[in-house]
């Protein structure tokens, strides 16, 4: 029993059980679509293709594997009230409708007669949707892609600012709707001539009009539309309109904007995940640029670099603007390398010219000020020492030559 749960445990954290998962998921839900584009060329009497129900029951026996698995090398109370207890309890909750989907298509198709009534019917369309139901684990990509992460935490991270914002434009629709309703029912009331039948459809009553003042701004319909038998009503209708377009094109959406895209940004930098995926890539590609500028110095490819070489490979306009662009002074040669040379060998390493240059990089950080003043504090109380110690040492001698 140990040794299956070990090899569960490493099977559920490889890398590569949980790309494979991701590729099945994928998979299912590109052949969901395929089924649904088949499914409706068929006719009422025929039945799915076979294909579809075999690969349907393999991903099920799959999906199933990967619960089991998962229970088995982290354990039920890991797999329920660990960090990831939502995304498994997700996972298992799709699972279960899944079988139970499976379930009731095999039991149809095998008490199912010559004719299909219309139960039969029904529990089709609730496999059908059960099965569709499947597809929405495609959002555990967002977990490991940081683009999508990044995406989403950003929409969730605006879902207040837009409950606002919706109160706020359900305000302003009722106001101007309620303005306007008036004055195009006192017109249609009050004049001589029919009510133009446009004027009716856009502004009959206040749910009306705050359809049509809703649909001007969001493009569902051309504002001038709404705005043109609006002139025979009044000059204030009219107004008014115009008024209420400059206010929610150029102030209200805009104002929002700017508020959305601040979120997302604080949301992104809020989150830890996507902070260390970013800090990650970065180091990966200091380092790859490093390691091409330690090449271009190293002209004989002995892996070390002399002063010489240091020296004429930062004559170099190229080798020395990139090393400025990362905040390290070149100006002064032998204090750079005798910085570098980290063990004093008189040649620099691959490894020391790495961890010196992201060390120099930008200006001084928090912990390299703090290590500054602990070795200040430290030099002060060795000088302390030492000063203690001369004057016991005079104060022997004055003793000794003074008898």
């Amino acid at each position: 029993e140990w040794l299956v749960r070990r090899y569960a445990f490493h099977l559920a954290s490889s890398a590569t059980f949980q790309a494979s998962i991701m590729l099945l998921i994928l998979l299912n839900l590109i052949m969901l679509g395929i089924e649904v584009d088949v499914s409706s060329s068929l006719k009422p009497d025929e039945e799915d293709p076979v294909v579809f129900q075999v690969l349907n029951i393999v991903i099920v026996i799959v999906f199933i594997f990967e619960i089991a698995v998962k229970m088995a090398g982290f354990g039920c109370a890991h797999f329920f009230f660990g960090p990831e207890r939502w995304w498994n309890c997700f996972d298992l909750i799709i699972i279960i409708t899944s079988v139970f989907e499976t379930f009731l298509d095999i039991l149809t198709k095998t008490i199912e007669a010559s004719t299909v009534d219309s139960s039969h019917l029904r529990i089709m369309r609730f496999m059908r949707l059960a099965r569709a139901l499947r597809g929405v684990r495609v959002m555990r990509l967002v977990r490991f892609i940081g683009a999508l992460r990044s995406i989403v935490f950003a929409i969730l991270s605006t879902l207040w600012s837009l409950v606002w914002t919706l109160v706020l434009l359900v305000l302003l629709f009722y106001c101007f709707a309620v303005i306007l309703a008036q004055l195009v029912s006192d017109h249609c009331r009050f004049s001589a001539a029919p009510c133009d039948l446009i004027l009716k459809r856009h502004w009959a009553s206040v749910p009306e009009s705050m359809l049509t003042l809703f649909l001007s701004i969001s493009g569902g319909l051309s504002w001038t539309e709404a705005l043109e038998p609006l002139r025979t009503v009044s000059s204030v209708a009219f107004s008014c309109f115009i008024i209420y377009i400059f206010i929610t094109i150029f102030a209200i959406l805009n104002v929002v904007t700017g508020v959305f895209c601040n979120n997302a940004i604080e949301s992104s930098k809020a989150d830890k995940d996507i902070a260390i995926m970013k800090q990650i890539e970065w180091h990966k590609g200091q380092l790859r640029a490093l390691k091409g500028v330690f090449n271009e110095i190293d002209n004989d490819q002995s892996n070390k670099v002399s002063i010489s070489e240091l020296e004429v490979a930062l004559s170099q306009e190229k080798l020395s603007s990139f090393m400025e662009s990362m905040a390290i002074s070149t100006q002064d040669i032998w204090t750079l390398f005798l910085i570098l040379d980290a063990d004093g060998s008189g040649e620099i390493s691959f490894e020391e010219f790495v961890s010196g240059c992201m060390q120099l990089q930008g200006p001084a950080q928090s912990v390299q000020l703090a290590r500054m003043r602990y070795e200040n504090k430290v030099m002060r109380q060795e000088l302390r020492h030492v000063g203690h110690g001369l004057q016991k040492l005079e104060s022997i001698v004055a003793l000794h030559y003074g008898t």
